[in-house]
């Protein structure tokens, strides 16, 4: 009997250690506590006049008497409530939750620190630091296959995929044709369809690695930068006129698109590729790339108007929305976080302190846009190139004049031989209009170009002396509260967010360190980029909002091969093309996109990844694959983008879009320039983003507007015919071999006998130019299957 008294002594003695200690506390009464209880009982909201956020609230009480007795532990008013269901008042606690408190609460109620910090903790409501997404970047090993007949596994990413259909009892879908896997690849990849050979050529390729091989090739194509720089310029909302209601042109800002391009062609490791953005022009020194880079920066819009005013209250309010601009377009882009919700207050959702929204801004406190020349810094190499490029476009401008002057002096000897008297203006006039309005545009644009090569200058920043930033008490510029340094966000696994920098630390000093905070030992930026990735390969992305890995964004499909994914990354030097080699070579990758009625009762939405679902060409890929079959696509690489539009000055600048006809105007649409008031209408019917704000994920809608676009819109009825003129060119006199060469190009398979016997009606009825419009109307067509 003695023993087993001491044992219960003993036992019971334990029990009140553990319940007394700061562990205990941390780990199990503190997160409860914030779960439950303080969303409505906090030192800012105390409902019922009751905080449990604070020791000294707790042991207060509210308007109901004592939360705690002291005396009596096991009445406590505070397990009573609890005990009975009456708190919280909806969700009341589990058996073992209210086991914890009042294990806790008989043993003396003890706290390790006064305040509770809600933003530890994950609740119902909000994330805390311990939210999935701010944890260390784990190494999570592939599972071992579920089974031996569990599917076809290529690397790692299929095997993820694999546990989760085998849960959920799903198999994966066969393989897609090789001819819809070729036209898949080459059109995520490059932006561009593969051409009859280049189909041919890998559907006989015997050979075992034959599909990896094709991958490498259309990585280290120069199109797969175009390709892929678009979707970063979605991202970071890149226009090239500054917006508000000058909305001035920015001439100048194609250069930053060209680095872009170069730099996802290069495979610039993508820690490099975000630091050069945030401060090239520092890290770099006195380099043409450095600063380039920065255009980053200097992407968004500017309100001139606002910046000019005379009222000093006015510029204050207007500097502040431009640095809580860039902010968001920083944080979100490579942090996938919203931190600049927190300018007026914490963050409602996220643990982000309204102090922690002003160090970032104090750490961008010098960046402001401007036009930044580098014609000093130019090597030998880069001004060479340059020139050269002025010099082709200088020569084609004098072909396309050459060619208006000969128009010219036929319309002139055609009216001197009616007899007719002229002068210039009848000569203009009488011209046709393709030479009149598109000829003579293009020979001035021709001009406007190489003069824009021979500009060395790009629009990016101009850094100026960092002005000391304050917490703006509920995001008001006259309202100053406590002075601020540059830092980061406690709540981010990356290296320390106290920057240790004083308060009068230069441009250089801030930049660079906070370039350094966002890239380096940073699990958060290694995690957004991956799933950017996968997003842009498969339509949605492991977690389905790109820019927002928050509390309010979407919960990862699978976590761990996010994980994994962003581990490979670190592991392989932050290469992108590493990450998208695994993606696209995966069979998850390559599955037919087959419907499965089974699956789709299961998970209608494919996020397990049971096929590969069908995504609709982006308006870009369109416009660029329609020129290219149609044989009109230029393909030549960088340079000033081309105009869309005539526009004119009148205190604002006005521009008026049209369909220009030209070589110089079918380029792909990646160097189309951008202007933020002059939406082109055929790439605005397909959901082309607005460049005044961030398109992480673009909307995909189906409207009549789009399939009359397709079959009426200028560009698409001159496409119909350069198509048409090609074909026949190619297989003249001979309908059935034209149409199974556009059945090919068109859909990279043969046309079968009823389509045959189809289009050779509709041959005779609306001849080669109607079945042109009608196969670039189709679905399968304008949908990457």
């Amino acid at each position: 009997m003695r023993t087993i008294a001491v044992l219960t002594f003993v036992l019971i003695g334990a029990i009140n250690t553990t319940t007394a200690s700061d562990s205990f506390f941390k780990k199990q009464v503190a997160p409860l506590l914030v779960k439950h209880c303080i969303e409505c009982h906090n030192a800012n909201d105390f409902k019922g006049k009751l905080d449990l956020q604070s020791k000294s609230g707790f042991l207060q009480g509210g308007e109901l008497g004592l939360a705690f007795n002291e005396t009596a532990p096991a009445e406590s008013a505070i397990l009573q409530r609890i005990q009975a269901d009456e708190m919280p008042p909806e969700h009341p606690l589990s058996k073992n939750e209210k086991a914890v408190l009042k294990q806790w609460v008989e043993a003396g109620a003890h706290w390790e620190t006064n305040l509770i910090n809600i933003f530890e903790y994950s609740s119902p409501n909000r994330a805390g630091y311990d939210w999935w997404a701010l944890q260390p970047l784990g190494t999570p090993l592939p599972p071992s296959r579920v089974m031996p007949d569990a599917g076809r596994v290529s690397n790692p990413v299929d095997q993820f995929v694999l546990r989760q259909l085998h849960a959920a009892k799903l198999t994966q879908a066969p393989r897609a044709d090789r001819s819809l896997l070729v036209r898949r690849a080459y059109l995520d990849l490059t932006g561009l369809p593969p051409t009859t050979q280049q189909i041919a050529s890998f559907i006989t390729n015997d050979a075992p690695d034959a599909y990896p091989q094709l991958i490498d090739q259309l990585l280290a194509s120069p199109q797969y930068g175009e390709r892929w720089a678009r979707h970063w310029l979605d991202v970071v909302r890149f226009g090239e006129s500054q917006g508000f209601e000058r909305d001035k042109l920015r001439p100048h800002s194609w250069r930053y698109r060209d680095w872009v391009i170069d730099a996802f062609n290069h495979d610039m490791p993508y820690d490099k590729f975000a630091q050069l953005q945030l401060a090239g022009d520092l890290i770099e020194g006195n380099t043409s790339q450095g600063r380039i880079a920065t255009g980053f920066l200097g992407a968004g819009t500017w309100d001139e108007v606002g910046f000019s005013q005379r009222s000093p209250v006015f510029k204050r309010v207007v500097r502040a929305d431009q640095l809580e601009d860039l902010t968001a377009a920083v944080t979100q882009s490579f942090l996938g976080l919203t931190v600049n919700c927190a300018r007026c207050h914490d963050h409602k959702f996220d643990p982000i302190t309204q102090k922690e929204y002003y160090q970032v801004t104090a750490s961008l406190a010098s960046v402001y846009h401007g036009r930044m020349g580098f014609e000093e810094q130019l090597s030998a190499t880069e001004r060479l190139g340059n020139e050269r490029r002025k010099e082709v476009l200088l020569h084609r401008h004098r072909i396309l004049q050459a060619k208006i002057s000969e128009a010219k002096q036929e319309v002139k000897a055609r009216l001197e031989s009616e007899g007719k008297p002229y002068a210039e203006k009848d000569i203009h006039a009488a011209l046709p209009s393709v030479v009149r309005d598109h000829w003579s545009f293009e020979a001035r644009h021709l001009q406007d170009q190489a003069g824009r090569w021979g500009d060395y200058s790009v629009y990016a920043i101009a850094p100026k002396a960092p002005d000391k930033t304050f917490l703006f008490i509920r995001g008001d510029p006259e309202n100053r509260g406590e002075p601020v340094n540059a830092g980061g966000i406690a709540s981010v696994v990356a290296t320390s967010a106290n920057f240790n920098l004083p308060e009068d630390a230069g441009d250089h000093d801030r930049r660079i360190v906070f370039a350094n905070w966002i890239t380096k030992n940073n699990a958060l930026f290694a995690r957004t980029i991956v799933n950017r990735l996968w997003h842009y390969h498969f339509g949605t992305g492991i977690v389905d909002t790109p820019n927002d890995f928050g509390f309010n964004g979407g919960q990862p499909s699978h976590q761990e091969l996010l994980e994994w994914l962003a581990s490979e990354l670190v592991a392989n030097h932050f290469s992108l093309k590493h990450i998208q080699r695994l993606i696209v070579t995966s069979e998850t990758y390559q599955q037919s996109s087959r419907g499965n009625p089974k699956a789709e009762g299961v998970d209608a939405q494919n996020r397990l990844l049971w096929r590969y679902r069908p995504k609709r060409m982006a308006a870009e890929t369109l416009r660029d694959t329609v020129l290219l079959l149609s044989g009109q696509l230029n393909t030549d690489i960088h340079g000033p983008g081309y105009y869309d539009f005539t526009t004119v000055v009148a205190n604002s600048q006005f521009y008026n879009v049209f369909d220009p006809i030209g070589e110089t105007f079918n380029r792909r649409t990646i160097y189309r320039t951008v202007i933020r008031s002059g939406r082109n209408r055929f790439l605005d019917v397909f959901d082309c983003p607005d460049p005044s704000s961030k398109a992480p994920r673009r909307a995909t809608t189906t409207t009549p507007l789009q399939s009359l676009s397709l079959m009426n819109h200028s560009f698409s009825v001159r496409a119909a015919q350069c198509y048409a003129n090609k074909l026949e060119a190619s297989y003249p006199g001979q309908p059935h071999e034209q149409l199974k060469h556009l059945f090919q190009e068109a859909f990279c398979r043969e046309i079968d006998e009823d389509e045959l016997i189809l289009a050779i009606e509709v041959y005779r009825e609306a001849g080669l130019t109607g079945v042109c419009r009608a196969i670039i109307n189709a679905n399968e067509f304008i949908y990457i299957r």
